[in-house]
C-alpha cells in the first residue's frame, strides 16, 4: 500500500479528495485569538489547536500571517496538562534543535519568521489521535487615522507570485525561465519561495479550521462607534470596557479582521508610555499634532498612478482599484498633471508624457481605466521601474506616485531596495491595497521608503471617504522637516525612526526610544507647519520600573525594523549581528531568531514511519481561484510535503525575457517579453552598454564582461579544495562590470545542497584603492545571486567565509 493510499484510508472526514493529487489533510482544527487593548497598545494571545487524525506519527507545518509590526515574544506548547515554554535561539541553532528532537522521537515545536508578516509553525512527532496546542503572544501598536483607532488581525497569507529563475533551472543550464504565479520553487530573486506559499483549498471546499476572536478594549475613557468593515461582530459593554467578538456565522479564516473605534475627548492629545529594566529606559511617544490642512497652500503636482492588473486582481480587487482610480482622477486639482501605468507581465501606459488635467484628458483617462483587465503575473518591479523613470515635463514639480495593488509577491526586498535607491528626492510614493487580505508589510514599508502614506481598502468598502482623505493628505503635508532633540544628562536615547517622516493630515507621529542609563530628560519635537509656521513641543520623560512592560518589546521591534531597512539590497554582517543581538536581548522573533520547544522525553518511536503535512488554507475572500491557478479545474497546491509537485503546465502563468534582456539581467535583472523561452546552455556573455535612454537606469550604463581570471578566491574557510575549485569555476563565468577591483568578503551557510544567508562583511571593503566599494551594488548583487543559486554537494554542512579579489 502506498503512502497516499494509506492516507486515503486513514483520514476519513478530515480530507478533501482532489483528482490526481494527494488528499488535503487538516491537522489544524481551531484558532483562538484573545486581544487586550489598553490605550495605544494591544497584547494578543493566539492558540492554535492541532490534531493527528492518523494511526501514524504526524509532523504538521502551518504558514500563517501576523501583523507586520508585531513584536512576537512568547511561544508555548501544551501537551495535555503540561506546558512547555519555548526558548528564543539563533535561527540555525533552533532549526538544528528541532531536527534533532524530531529524529530522536521528542515532540517539538519550531516558530520561524519568513517575512515581517509571514510565519511558519512546525510541530514534529504528534502522536496518533493526539491534540496539541501552540500558544503565541505578541505586542503591537494600534494605528490611528482620521479619528479612528484601528486594530487589525490578519487570518490568511494570500498566494505570492514568485519571479525569477528557478534554482533547479539554473543548475540544469536554463537561463531565462521565469517562475509562474504561486509556484513553490526557490528562485534567484526569491531564494526562500518554497516557504511562503501554503497549499490553497480547491474552490468550493473548506477545511474544518475555524477561528474565534475576542478583543477587549480598555481605553481609559468612553469608547464610541465600534465598527468592523470586514466581519460581523457582537459588542458587550461594562463600564468603559468593551468586549468584541466575531459573530458565530463569521468564523472562516479567509480575510483580515479590521476593528475601528473612537474614544471620547481630544484626538490631539499626546500619549507617552515608559518602561525601565536592566536593559535601560524605554519610551513610546504617540503624538497627533493639532494641525489643519491648509487648502490655500496647494502646490501644483504631477501624479503618476501605477495599477496592478495581474491575475490575483481579477474580479472584486480590480473593480475596487478602478473605482478608486476614477475618484482620484476626478479629484485632481486644476493645475495638476497626471498619467496612468498598469502592469502585470507587461506594462502599458495612458500616455508617454504627463497630461494636463483638462476635461478631455480626464475623459480619456476614465475610458482607459474602464478597459483594464486582469491577468498574468505580478511583475511589480517592471511596473515600478516604468513609473520611477516616467518623464517629468516640468522639472521641480512635486511628483506623487500612487500604487494600487494587493502586494501578492515574494520579492519584497527587491522592490523596497529599488524605491530606496531610485526614488528622487522630494518625490513621494503612496500605496493603496485593495482586497480582504493584502500584503500589508509590502504596502506599509513601500510607503515609508517613499515618504508617503499607505491605506488598505477592502474590496467591498466605500471609496468616497478614502479618496477625499487621500487628497487632503497628498495636497500638502501638515508638518515637515521634523527634528528630535534630547535635553538631559548622559548619552541621548536611541530612537526609531531616527529621522521622523513628514506628517500628513490626521496622521500620528510615533517614536520609540531607549536610554541605556535610564536618566530622565526632555524630548523636543520641532518642525515646519503648513504655511511656514514653526512647530515645537516638549515632552518630559521619566523612566520607572512600574511602567508599561510592552514598551521595551515595541522598541526592540522598531530597532529590528530599522536595521532590516538597511539591508533591503542585501544582508551585511554588522546589521545581521545587530538584529540578532537585539532579538535575543528582547526575546523577539526575527529573520535570524526562532522559538523552539521540545518535550522532556521521547514520545514516539523514531524508527517508525511518519507523515509530514502542510496545512492547507483558504483562498482570501474576493480572490479568484481561476485567475491565480489559470483554469477552472485548478485546485490547491499539494499539501503533502513529501510529494509536492508543481502545478500542471497548462495551469501556469509564465513571463519570459528577450535575448537582449537575458543578457542585461546579468547586470540589472530586467524582466522582458511574454513568449515562453527555449532552454539554452550556459554561455559566456560580454556586454557593452554605454548608455541608457533618459538615464533610466544608471546601473545599466556600466560596461560588463565575463570576469574570467580577474576574479580570484583568496580563501574559502570551511571548504575543501574540491569545493573551492567548483566555486572558482562558477564565479569566473559571472558577468560583472569592468573597471572595478578590490576585495570582498562573504559569509554563508551550506546545508542540504543549498547555500543560504549570504552576508557581506563590509570590513572587507576597507582598501583605500578599492573601486569595488564604489560600484558594490552591482558587483555584490551578482556574486550574491550566483552563490544563492549554486547547488553544492548535499553532504556538505558548514559555514563558509569566502574572500574574493577582483583584479
Amino acid at each position: 500500500m502506498t503512502l497516499v493510499q494509506s492516507l486515503k484510508r486513514q483520514v476519513g472526514g478530515l480530507s478533501v479528495e482532489v483528482p490526481n493529487r494527494p488528499p488535503l489533510v487538516f491537522p489544524l482544527q481551531h484558532t483562538a485569538v484573545n486581544a487586550h487593548i489598553a490605550g495605544n497598545v494591544s497584547r494578543v494571545e493566539i492558540t492554535q489547536s492541532f490534531a493527528n487524525p492518523f494511526t501514524t506519527t504526524l509532523e504538521a507545518t502551518y504558514v500563517f500571517p501576523l501583523p507586520d509590526q508585531a513584536a512576537v515574544d512568547e511561544m508555548e506548547l501544551r501537551l495535555g496538562e503540561r506546558i512547555i515554554k519555548g526558548s528564543i535561539k539563533k535561527r540555525q541553532e533552533a532549526q538544528q534543535l528541532y531536527e534533532q528532537a524530531k529524529q530522536q522521537g521528542y515532540t517539538a515545536g519550531l516558530l520561524e519568521q519568513e517575512r515581517d508578516n509571514i510565519f511558519t509553525q512546525s510541530l514534529a512527532n504528534i502522536q496518533p489521535g493526539e491534540s496539541i496546542e501552540v500558544m503565541l503572544r505578541y505586542t503591537a501598536s494600534l494605528t490611528f487615522e482620521g479619528g479612528d483607532y484601528e486594530f487589525v488581525f490578519p487570518m490568511v497569507v494570500g498566494p505570492r507570485y514568485i519571479p525569477g529563475i528557478t534554482i533547479e533551472d539554473e543548475r540544469m543550464g536554463g537561463g531565462t525561465a521565469i517562475a509562474p504565479l504561486t509556484r513553490n520553487q526557490d528562485t534567484d530573486l526569491v531564494p526562500d519561495a518554497s516557504r511562503l506559499n501554503a497549499p490553497i483549498l480547491p474552490e468550493g471546499s473548506r477545511s474544518s479550521h475555524d477561528i474565534r476572536v475576542t478583543v477587549t478594549i480598555d481605553a481609559g475613557m468612553p469608547v464610541q462607534r465600534v465598527v468592523s468593515p470586514s466581519h460581523q461582530i457582537q459588542v458587550e459593554q461594562e463600564g468603559q470596557t468593551l468586549r468584541v467578538q466575531l459573530a458565530g456565522a463569521d468564523t472562516l479564516p479567509n480575510k483580515d479582521l479590521i476593528l475601528r473605534y473612537q474614544v471620547a475627548g481630544s484626538n490631539t492629545q499626546a500619549t507617552i508610555l515608559t518602561q525601565a529594566d536592566e536593559r535601560g529606559g524605554h519610551f513610546a511617544l504617540y503624538l497627533i499634532p493639532a494641525l489643519q490642512y491648509c487648502p490655500d497652500n496647494l502646490v501644483p503636482k504631477d501624479v503618476v498612478f501605477l495599477i496592478d492588473t495581474s491575475g490575483s486582481q481579477q474580479g472584486d480587487p480590480l473593480w475596487k482599484c478602478q473605482e478608486l482610480m476614477r475618484r482620484f482622477i476626478q479629484g485632481l486639482n486644476p493645475d495638476d498633471t497626471f498619467s496612468i501605468i498598469d502592469f502585470s507581465d507587461t506594462t502599458r501606459q495612458l500616455s508617454p508624457l504627463p497630461l494636463p488635467n483638462t476635461p478631455q484628458n480626464q475623459a480619456r483617462a476614465l475610458h482607459y481605466i474602464d478597459q483594464l483587465q486582469a491577468g498574468g503575473g505580478t511583475e511589480l518591479l517592471r511596473g515600478l521601474r516604468a513609473v520611477l523613470n516616467f518623464p517629468l515635463v516640468q522639472p521641480g514639480r512635486l511628483r506623487s506616485i500612487v500604487l494600487l495593488t494587493d502586494g501578492y509577491i515574494g520579492n519584497e526586498n527587491q522592490i523596497l531596495a529599488e524605491v530606496q535607491q531610485q526614488l528622487q528626492p522630494g518625490n513621494r510614493l503612496y500605496s493603496f491595497g485593495a482586497g480582504s487580505s493584502v500584503n500589508r508589510f509590502l504596502l506599509n514599508r513601500i510607503a515609508e521608503c517613499g515618504r508617503g502614506i499607505s491605506r488598505i481598502v477592502r474590496h467591498d468598502e466605500p471609496t468616497a471617504d478614502v479618496a477625499e482623505q487621500f487628497f487632503r493628505q497628498i495636497n500638502n503635508p501638515v508638518l515637515t522637516n521634523l527634528h528630535l532633540r534630547w535635553e538631559g544628562a548622559g548619552e541621548p536615547p536611541i530612537m526609531h525612526p531616527p529621522t521622523p517622516p513628514d506628517l500628513f493630515a490626521e496622521q500620528p507621529l510615533v517614536i520609540f526610544g531607549r536610554k541605556a542609563d535610564r536618566v530622565s530628560g526632555k524630548l523636543h519635537v520641532s518642525g515646519i507647519a503648513a504655511g511656514g509656521k514653526r512647530y515645537q513641543q516638549t515632552f518630559h520623560l521619566q523612566f520607572e520600573a512600574t511602567g508599561q512592560p510592552a514598551i521595551a518589546q515595541l522598541w526592540g521591534r522598531a530597532r529590528i525594523k530599522d536595521l532590516m531597512n538597511h539591508m533591503m539590497s542585501g544582508e551585511t554582517k554588522a546589521c545581521v549581528a545587530a538584529v540578532t543581538h537585539t532579538a535575543l536581548d528582547y526575546q523577539l522573533l526575527s529573520p535570524y531568531t526562532a522559538f523552539v520547544a521540545t518535550s522532556e522525553e521521547a514520545r514516539v518511536n523514531p524508527q517508525e514511519q511518519a507523515i509530514s503535512v502542510q496545512v492547507p488554507v483558504e483562498m482570501p475572500e474576493g480572490v479568484s481561484h481561476v485567475s491565480v491557478f489559470g483554469g477552472a479545474a485548478a485546485g490547491a497546491l499539494p499539501a503533502m510535503t513529501a510529494t509536492v509537485t508543481p502545478a500542471p503546465e497548462s495551469l501556469r502563468s509564465f513571463s519570459a525575457q528577450s535575448i537582449v534582456q537575458a543578457v542585461v539581467q546579468s547586470v540589472d535583472r530586467l524582466v522582458g517579453s511574454n513568449s515562453l523561452p527555449q532552454r539554452t546552455q550556459p554561455r559566456t556573455v560580454r556586454l557593452y552598454a554605454v548608455s541608457s535612454p533618459g538615464g533610466q537606469d544608471a546601473e545599466s550604463s556600466f560596461v560588463s564582461e565575463t570576469v574570467g581570471e580577474r576574479l580570484q578566491i583568496v580563501s574559502a574557510a570551511g571548504f575543501a579544495q574540491r569545493e573551492i575549485a567548483q566555486l572558482t569555476q562558477r564565479l569566473q563565468s559571472l558577468p560583472v562590470p569592468i573597471g572595478f577591483h578590490g576585495k570582498l568578503v562573504f559569509e554563508f551557510q551550506v546545508a542540504n545542497g543549498r547555500v543560504s544567508q549570504v552576508v557581506l562583511d563590509e570590513l572587507g571593503l576597507n582598501e583605500q584603492t578599492s573601486t569595488v566599494k564604489k560600484g558594490k551594488g552591482i558587483v555584490i548583487r551578482e556574486i550574491r545571486r550566483s552563490l544563492l543559486t549554486w547547488q553544492p554537494d548535499p553532504s556538505i554542512n558548514t559555514t563558509v567565509r569566502l574572500t574574493l579579489r577582483l583584479q
